[in-house]
């Protein structure tokens, strides 16, 4: 022995290192598309945040799809008790959830936290990322809202297309609309609206409370309306005037 310190990699150490590259490159991306497109941002971009080259993020991940849908991964984006909920109190819980601030994401492998679905609404218009989208919104995110309906519920999947429509849709208002940060008071939101976040529990009720589809009416048809029978059909009534 030459008195010298050796310091070997050992298999474990080794693998420990890669995790942890993969790990960044992983928060990375998300942070990435947390704040820009899908197609506004390049693997070469991801990198550079890392500090690793753009083929060494091909080697963990394969192709920029790839990483894109490790970024959204597969967490259930619905805030915490959903289950618990009582329906008869799902809109005023879920619209407080949504305006006061209460769901701050999900945890990722690393254990940080991550909003899905902003990086969701980042995207939603590339028609590049739609197709990892559309697997993210049927796989993970539809399910628990269609089970919360209840599997007795005919529109259930409705219920929960209408309620994430609702729930996106006040995502992108609220990004468009909100006072931008100043010196004097960074990234400090206003508090919500007592009487949108009223409103806005009103709706999401109403998509809770609505008859299910077995008993809705047909497409078109009105009972304030009078049919071809009524007395009081104006096109009967005009055609016995000539």
């Amino acid at each position: 022995m030459d008195g010298k310190e050796t310091t070997e990699t050992t298999p474990g150490s080794r693998a420990a290192q890669r995790a942890s590259t993969r790990a960044a490159i992983l928060r990375a991306a998300r942070e990435a598309w947390s704040e820009s497109a899908y197609e506004d941002i390049g693997l070469r971009d991801i990198a550079g945040r890392v500090g690793v080259s753009a083929t060494m993020v091909n080697r963990y991940f394969g192709t920029k799809e790839g990483l894109f849908r490790e970024a959204i991964g597969t967490r259930d984006p619905s805030p915490p008790g959903l289950a618990e909920i009582d329906r008869q109190k799902f809109g005023p819980a879920l619209a407080a959830l949504l305006l006061g601030g209460g769901h701050d994401g999900v945890p990722g492998e690393d254990g940080e936290a991550y909003d899905p679905l902003r990086i969701l609404l980042r995207s939603a218009a590339s028609h590049a990322a739609h197709p990892v989208l559309r697997d993210y919104l049927e796989a993970t995110v539809i399910p628990p809202l269609t089970r919360y309906f209840g599997t007795t519920d005919t529109a259930a999947r409705e219920r929960a297309v209408l309620t994430l429509s609702l729930v996106l849709g006040m995502n992108v208002l609220g990004n468009l609309l909100a006072s931008p940060p100043t010196d004097d008071a960074p990234g400090l939101r206003e508090p919500p609206d007592p009487h949108l976040q009223t409103l806005l529990a009103a709706m999401l009720q109403a998509v809770a409370d609505t008859p299910s589809t077995a008993n809705a009416l047909p497409p078109g048809r009105n009972t304030n309306m009078p049919t071809s029978g009524d007395p009081a059909d104006p096109i009967k009534e005009r055609s016995a005037d000539h």
